[in-house]
């Protein structure tokens, strides 16, 4: 095997060794003998294949042969980095450069069902130059840290997305449907108890958690992408560049959608706003000053409101004896209403009759699912002159505590 296949073959053992760890931990319990020794023969063979990695990426580059007539030139540029392997690929169907991402396997002649897989990563994986060179060797992990074209993607997104900025929980889990637990009340304080005399009379006060689970299903997204022969005739780094941008842009905000869906249908109705057309004076502090809401107004960083730019103009239009809601941080470019953050998004729904146009809450108590798994799949065939990459995610979003989080809406006229 050479590098590439070495490395895709150490992944897809360290994914089975954490099936297994993940299985035991989810039933909280150690491994059984016969999962110690599968464990134990996955990581054995993992260090082995290191071995043999390190062994072969050491080894110097052999010089091209001389043939009958005359040395090797290449004619074209060889994918030796992500954006050309990339670019090679969706231009002329050649796998050989992205073989190792294969996912699906089908015969040659239905080519076009190949479904391929990129780890998008998380805002918690992104890596500054520094951190990509500080990991350059592959026990560190070099090798899986993507530099070129799925890190544009992942920077794209994460510029858009909501959920990095406000801080949502990402909930863990193997499978498509994940129950996760959650403390279904608002919080409680100690009781009082006096110091203990001879009787010892005095207990404890016993405290058990209201817990509830919530299902965090994945859901299906695609979208497919068309190519004609001029874009794809472009310069490698503008055909990935336009690529890495639409895609990147499409994800995060498909990501917005289902994030602020979720909150208007299961979170809480903080304020109703006297005007169907209008959000008045004073309104906005109902939703920041709610009693069940003030449980949650924590310093982590995740309060926050969210709303769409005309909305936020509108409050910042309203005047008394000056303008009400014009005050800003001196020196800072953060938007700010009541101190807090204000985020824009265009899924917010505009004032209207009946809608929900002004979000706020602590959106820590939102959990987040998704695969970091992009699947895409090149289809030359459809229509002459344009080839189709079809791409697919798998995300979801539940509210875990309804009071913590919520929005205002107005009448229905």
């Amino acid at each position: 095997m050479n590098a590439r296949e070495l490395r895709a073959k150490i992944e897809e053992l360290l994914k089975k060794a954490g099936a297994l760890n993940d299985t035991a931990e989810k039933e909280n319990r150690d491994f059984s003998p016969e999962e110690q020794a599968d464990y134990n023969k996955i990581m054995d063979e993992v260090k082995s294949l290191k071995n043999r990695l390190e062994r072969a990426e050491s080894m110097p580059a052999q010089p091209p042969t001389k043939g009958p007539g005359g040395p090797y030139l290449p004619k074209i540029p060889l994918g030796d980095n992500e954006d050309r392997a990339f670019a090679h690929f969706f231009r002329t169907g050649d796998e050989g450069g992205i073989r190792s991402l294969r996912s699906a396997e089908t015969d040659e002649e239905t080519r076009e069902q190949r479904a391929y897989e990129v780890h998008v990563p998380t805002g918690m994986e992104m890596r500054t130059t520094a951190d990509v060179l500080a990991v350059a060797d592959a026990t560190g992990g070099g090798p899986a840290v993507p530099t070129g074209f799925v890190q544009r993607i992942a920077a794209r997104r994460n510029e858009i997305r909501l959920a990095e900025r406000l801080g949502i929980q990402n909930i863990p889990g193997v499978g498509t449907t994940v129950n996760h637990a959650y403390e279904n009340a608002d919080p409680s304080v100690f009781a009082s108890t006096s110091e203990q005399v001879d009787a010892l009379t005095n207990t404890y006060e016993a405290d058990r958690p209201t817990l509830a689970t919530k299902a965090f299903t994945l859901a299906k997204k695609t979208k497919k992408l068309e190519l004609t022969e001029e874009v794809l005739a472009d310069e490698d780094a503008n055909l990935m560049g336009f690529i890495a941008d639409h895609i990147g842009r499409a994800i995060g905000l498909t990501h917005n959608s289902l994030l602020l869906t979720e909150v208007a249908a299961n979170g809480s109705s903080l304020k109703t706003f006297a005007s169907p057309t209008a959000i008045a004076a004073g309104e906005p502090e109902d939703l920041v000053y709610h009693d069940t809401l003030g449980f949650y107004l924590d310093d982590t960083g995740s309060i926050a409101w969210v709303t769409r730019p005309t909305t936020f103009g509108a409050i910042k239009s309203l005047t008394g004896n000056s303008r009400l809601y014009d005050a800003q941080a001196p020196g800072s470019q953060q938007r700010l209403l009541l101190e807090y953050p204000v985020l824009y998004s265009n899924y917010a729904t505009a004032i209207a009759a009946s809608a929900k146009s002004l979000y706020f809450g602590n959106w820590y108590y939102v959990g987040m699912r998704e695969s970091p798994a992009l699947s895409f799949i090149r289809d030359p065939y459809t229509t002459d002159g344009i080839v189709y990459l079809k791409y697919s995610f798998r995300t979801c979003y539940g509210v875990l505590i309804a009071g913590a989080v919520g929005y205002g809406k107005h009448p229905t006229g």
